[in-house]
């Protein structure tokens, strides 16, 4: 086994072994299904810029987004509440807000240093009702559509909408009633909605025990994350982004960016959560010979990684890697 390879998948069975002897075990032997969507933090927020749709403030709104939370939570998704990070934020939740004020409300959470802010998908949905007077009933129409985005690539990933459903209300039913009878409709409509939206999202997040394991082992949604080297030279940049390719787990594929004198710009696709990039780059930069405290600076964050060496090293020893990978 590669050597490098092996200090990965050592320091991986190290950490098991302190978790199991620090008596950290948080779950044992769970389904499949209840882990399904362990991997994933996901907000549901509603748009409601359009005038004909049902406003936020409404009962009707409120009785949808905890039908649709409610029905992902049973597939495990970590739900991130607008709301409650609002009034850590300081900031005022206003009805008919436009899509992209959303997006970026969404931008704005994911850069709070508290990390309970922080979504991985964003569910955006909107919800259409409308009655129809019949003089001996009420016709009552409710819809309900949206999109799915990744916030960490800027992915749209899927869309859904469910067909209108039609109903009566009693012809003297009042505004109140009517508030009543389409909440009570569209909260069904919902509880459906949230367990398809839960399906859709499940394909993206592998469980944990898809991989044969039964705790977290760094995979989680498959993630662009844009690699930037400085102050390299083209042998160490070479090395490092070919040892990401070749031996770290989860890897997809890479492109290069940009290439200048003192600076290598990659795009990098892979199902490793930030952690494990973070925690192999530093086993990789050990490996190589560097003072990972000294002489190299990494940064994971939002997507964005940055491997800095922040002093000349002119005496740093070869490893074996970097004199036979390229031969």
């Amino acid at each position: 086994m590669n050597r490098l390879f092996s200090k990965i998948k050592q320091g991986a069975f190290s950490l098991g072994v302190m978790a199991l002897t620090g008596g950290l075990i948080l779950t044992m032997n769970a389904p499949a299904s209840a882990q399904t969507g362990a991997n994933i933090r996901v907000l549901v927020m509603g748009e409601d810029s359009d005038p004909a749709s049902v406003k936020r403030s409404s009962d009707i709104y409120k009785r949808v987004l905890a039908e649709m939370k409610g029905s992902m939570m049973r597939y495990n998704f970590k739900m991130v509440d607008e709301e409650m990070a609002a009034v850590d934020l300081g900031w005022n939740v206003t009805d008919r807000r436009p899509k992209v004020e959303l997006l970026e409300a969404v931008k704005l959470m994911n850069a709070s240093p508290n990390a309970t802010h922080h979504a991985r998908a964003m569910v955006l949905f909107r919800i259409h009702a409308t009655t129809r007077d019949l003089s001996f009933s009420n016709k009552v129409t409710t819809r309900i559509d949206g999109e799915i985005y990744d916030m960490a690539t800027n992915q749209f990933l899927d869309t859904f909408e469910l067909a209108p459903g039609a109903y009566a209300a009693p012809a003297d039913c009042n505004k109140i009633c009517i508030t009543e009878v389409v909440g009570e409709r569209a909260r069904e409509i919902a509880m459906s909605l949230g367990d398809i939206l839960g399906k859709k999202l499940s394909y993206l997040s592998p469980s944990d025990t898809a991989n044969n394991t039964g705790d977290d082992n760094g995979y989680g949604m498959v993630t662009t994350y844009t690699v930037t080297l400085r102050h390299f030279d083209t042998r160490e940049g070479l090395s490092v982004i070919g040892v990401m390719a070749d031996e770290f787990p989860g890897y997809i594929s890479h492109n290069l960016m940009t290439k200048q004198s003192a600076l290598r710009r990659y795009e990098y696709v892979t199902k490793a959560k930030p952690y494990k990039m973070e925690e192999w780059l530093t086993i990789l930069l050990m490996d190589m010979g560097f003072d990972v405290d000294n002489q190299v600076n990494i940064s994971v964050e939002n997507g964005l990684i940055i491997i800095d060496k922040i002093i000349p090293v002119t005496d740093r020893p070869r490893s074996n890697d970097e004199e036979t990978r390229f031969n």
